[in-house]
C-alpha cells in the first residue's frame, strides 16, 4: 500500500511539474524593475526589512507571488504588486531572480568600497549640473533639454516649478519617470488633450533631453500645511480598507524611487496630486505599472485623498 501511495505522489508531482509555466530570464529582468526599489535590481536587498530574492528557488518565488495575488499570503505592500501579474509574469520574475548570484553584501561593500565612493561622488556632482551633458547618469543632454523646454514654461515654469496649482512641478523629478510620461502622452497610454498635442512631435531624444533638464533642477517647497491623518496613511496605510502605505514606493521623504519608476511626490502641487489620485481611482488614468495605483486609489475616500495630498505636498 505504501508503495502505491508513494507512486501516486510521484505521478501527481510529475503532472504539476509538467504543467508549470516555464519562466524566461530575459523577460523577467525587464519585468523586475518594479521590484528593485525593495529587493534590489538583482534581488540583493538594500533594505533589511525586505528579503533577498537572488538565488532563491524559482518555484518558491512563483508560489509566493501567486499566494500574494490570491490572498493566501497577506502583505499590504505585495498584494497590489502581485494583483495583476499573470502566471507567465510570475514565472519570468522567478526565473530571473533565481538566476542571480547570492553573494555576501558585507564582502561586496568591503571589496568595492573605493569604487562605491567614487560612484557616489560622480552622481552627486552630476546632480548639480545645469548647462552641460550628463550622459554618465542620464539618457539625455541637459543643455539641449533647456533649449527645448521653452514650450513647457507656460504651464510648468521655466525651471520646472509650476506656478499653476493644477499643473505638476517637474523640477527634481526622476528623468526616467518624466521620459515615460511623455512617451505615454504621445502613445495615448496616458490621456490628456493638452499634453497629447505637446508630445506628438517629440522624438525619443527630445523626451530624454527634456527629462534630463528638469531632473537636475531644484524643486521649490510645497505650500500645503500638512496632515496628521495623511501622515498616518502615508506611512502605515489602512489595514481595514486594504490600503497600502505610500512610503513603500515613494520613500520616507517622498523623493520616489527612480530605478523602479516611482515618482517623487514631495512638494508637488496639492491640486495636481489630488486630480491624479482621483483619476487613478475612476480609471481615467491608467498608465501605472501592473495597475498598482488604480488598485490602491479605488480604496481611498475623498477625505483620504485630501489628507494624503496635504501631507505629501508639505514634504520638503
Amino acid at each position: 500500500m505504501k508503495k502505491i501511495i508513494f507512486s501516486l505522489l510521484l505521478t501527481v508531482g510529475a503532472i504539476n511539474t509538467a504543467s508549470a509555466v516555464e519562466g524566461n530570464v530575459d523577460a523577467g529582468k525587464a519585468k523586475a524593475a518594479v521590484c528593485g526599489a525593495c529587493h534590489g535590481a538583482t534581488g540583493l536587498n538594500p533594505n533589511p526589512t525586505y528579503p533577498d530574492l537572488a538565488g532563491q528557488h524559482a518555484a518558491y518565488i512563483a508560489k509566493q507571488l501567486a499566494d500574494f495575488k490570491s490572498g493566501a499570503r497577506t502583505d499590504m505592500m505585495m498584494a497590489p504588486m502581485a494583483a495583476n501579474l499573470s502566471e507567465q509574469d510570475m514565472a519570468d520574475l522567478a526565473a530571473y531572480f533565481s538566476s542571480q548570484k547570492r553573494v555576501s553584501k558585507k564582502a561586496t561593500v568591503s571589496d568595492d568600497s573605493s569604487a562605491t565612493t567614487t560612484a557616489t561622488a560622480s552622481v552627486d556632482s552630476a546632480a548639480i549640473v545645469t548647462s552641460t551633458g550628463a550622459k554618465a547618469i542620464y539618457e539625455g543632454d541637459v543643455k539641449a533639454g533647456q533649449g527645448k523646454s521653452a514650450m513647457c514654461a507656460s504651464c510648468h515654469g521655466a525651471d520646472g516649478n509650476s506656478p499653476i496649482a493644477i499643473y505638476p512641478k517637474l523640477a527634481g523629478q526622476s528623468a526616467s519617470y518624466l521620459a515615460k510620461q511623455l512617451a505615454d502622452f504621445k502613445s495615448g497610454n496616458r490621456v490628456d488633450p493638452v499634453m497629447a498635442g505637446m508630445a506628438a512631435a517629440l522624438s525619443e531624444e527630445d523626451m530624454n533631453d527634456l527629462a534630463t533638464y528638469f531632473a537636475v533642477q531644484t524643486p521649490t517647497a510645497g505650500q500645503a500645511e500638512g496632515s496628521d491623518i495623511g501622515h498616518k496613511l502615508y506611512f502605515g496605510g489602512d489595514v481595514n480598507k486594504g490600503i497600502t502605505a505610500c512610503v513603500a514606493c515613494h520613500g520616507v521623504k517622498g523623493k520616489g524611487m527612480a530605478q523602479a519608476g516611482f515618482p517623487a511626490l514631495a512638494g508637488q502641487n496639492a491640486a495636481y496630486l489630488k486630480k491624479q489620485i482621483a483619476s487613478f481611482r475612476d480609471g481615467s488614468r491608467g498608465n501605472d505599472r501592473n495597475n498598482m495605483m488604480r488598485n490602491i486609489a479605488i480604496k481611498l475616500s475623498d477625505s483620504d485623498i485630501d489628507e494624503l495630498v496635504n501631507y505629501m505636498s508639505s514634504l520638503k
